[in-house]
């Protein structure tokens, strides 16, 4: 057992955690099947605390919309935006957990969260999610085409609780964002100034560990009760996915696919450098889908219920992030530095929209190809409401969805809908995600 442990702790040093590096192998630009028509790409942005629904919604019809305070950092991008209203989070107001843990939990699954022992507010207690994330859904059906079959990020998140996670491979199964750009970096991308023959060893060194580890867990196996085998099963069928992918290519820098200056380095857990950390993980997804090492990825900015102060946005702000979206409406200063914040957020997903329209592929952009999805785990901080969710698309999947529009359900639907539609969108024919309890089928009126 001694020795299986340490194995184990072996391969999460040069593995990671949560992703798995692969050495630079080779030179030269991706290359897709049909050049012309690029492989469709998703991001997942998640910002937690809900917004201000009064300055976030905009005014107007379906195509003569007016972008509200909060979205007009996104402005420029309009005609490529679906601002999507009459929206629920149904499935987070059921299942354990407070309503800040139903709603990070079930911001991608669509599905209530397990039984377990998380504190929550008010007694509340919750497990992981209990249900597969959309972005792994996603990534389980075109993961294989790409080194990584999903990349997951994160700024300032911390605590490894169902607060701190949004991305799933099954029920009790979250995957842990890495919140380090440059340990993102080295896991991506390697070390660029290491010599073929270094890359090469250490690939061979990855390969013996995982060989070990696969050996010993099958060792394992003959004395395991059938549940607890059934599990490392899976364990191994993953060992053995990543043992594939170290026999294929790796990193193709060339053309658009290069190698990014991270600067000095960063201490990701100071809220004063969240500015920096989080553009560089933006900067650091973008290049890695240039390069075509994944075509699904998530970022999720702090922890749910984090109570950062944003000093850097003006020292007026004192308060966290979590205690200003609890404010009364009355309390007119408050919300406004709330709405700061929600406004700030959005203008890092227009940089990162404006990332990816500057690198050009095929007739057009990166852009072009993407459906970045901007998700919350509330609608309205202060009081925890989960309907009306402030959900917005931007991109058009490779021509999928008809942007440019501001468009409100005729009557409420789910955000499992929302989902059925994304799955759709990259080539997945199935008309439920989730608990399909709480809805099946498209969300309406998204198609172009």
């Amino acid at each position: 057992m001694n020795r299986i442990r340490h194995t184990r702790r072996d391969l999460l040093r040069y593995l990671g955690a949560s992703a798995l590096a692969l050495p630079l192998l080779s030179r030269g630009r991706p290359t897709f099947a049909n050049p012309e028509a690029p492989p469709k790409r998703i991001i997942f942005f998640y910002t937690p605390n809900g917004t201000v629904p009064v300055n976030f919604w905009p005014k107007g019809g379906e195509l003569d919309f007016e972008l509200s305070q909060i979205l007009t950092p996104l402005a420029e991008h309009r005609d490529d935006l679906l601002v999507l209203g009459n929206v629920d989070m149904e499935s987070a107001f059921n299942g354990p957990g407070d309503a800040h843990q139903k709603g990070t939990g079930q911001s991608l699954t669509a599905t209530e969260l397990l039984e377990g022992t998380f504190a929550g507010d008010a007694g509340e207690s919750a497990g992981w999610a209990g249900g597969v994330s959309i972005d792994q859904k996603i990534a389980q059906a075109i993961g294989q085409e790409t080194p990584f079959p999903s990349v997951e990020l994160g700024m300032l998140v911390g605590k490894s609780d169902v607060g701190g996670r949004i991305s799933y491979r099954g029920p009790g199964d979250p995957i842990p964002p890495e919140n380090d750009p440059a340990a993102a970096y080295a896991r991506l991308f390697g070390d660029p100034q290491a010599s073929l023959g270094d890359l090469e060893r250490q690939r061979r060194t990855r390969q013996r560990l995982l060989d070990q580890v696969s050996l010993d867990y099958r060792r394992l196996a003959d004395r395991m009760e059938d549940q607890d085998r059934e599990k490392l099963e899976i364990h191994v069928s993953s060992l053995a996915s990543i043992q594939d992918r170290l026999q294929g290519a790796g990193v193709q820098f060339g053309g658009e696919c290069k190698v990014l200056d991270l600067g000095a380095p960063l201490d990701p857990s100071r809220v004063e450098q969240l500015p920096a950390i989080g553009k560089l993980q933006m900067d650091l997804l973008a290049m890695a889908m240039a390069c075509d090492l994944t075509r699904v990825g998530t970022l999720m900015w702090t922890h749910s219920a984090a109570d950062y102060v944003y000093s850097f946005m003006g020292e007026e702000l004192r308060e966290g992030h979590h205690s200003l979206a609890h404010k009364g409406d009355e309390d007119t200063k408050m919300v406004e530095h709330n709405t700061r914040i929600n406004t700030w957020y959005a203008e890092q997903l227009a940089y990162l929209i404006s990332s990816l329209k500057a690198i050009p592929e095929g007739g057009g952009t990166l852009f072009d190809s993407c459906v970045l999805v901007w998700v919350n785990e509330q609608a309205k901080g202060n009081n925890h409401d989960r309907r009306q969710m402030p959900y917005v698309l931007a991109g058009s999947a490779g021509g999928y969805f008809n942007t440019g529009r501001y468009v409100v359900q005729p009557k409420t639907a789910t955000h499992n809908q929302l989902f059925v539609s994304l799955q759709n969108a990259m080539g997945i024919d199935d008309d439920q995600f989730g608990n399909p309890v709480y809805n099946s089928g498209e969300l309406p009126g998204l198609r172009a």
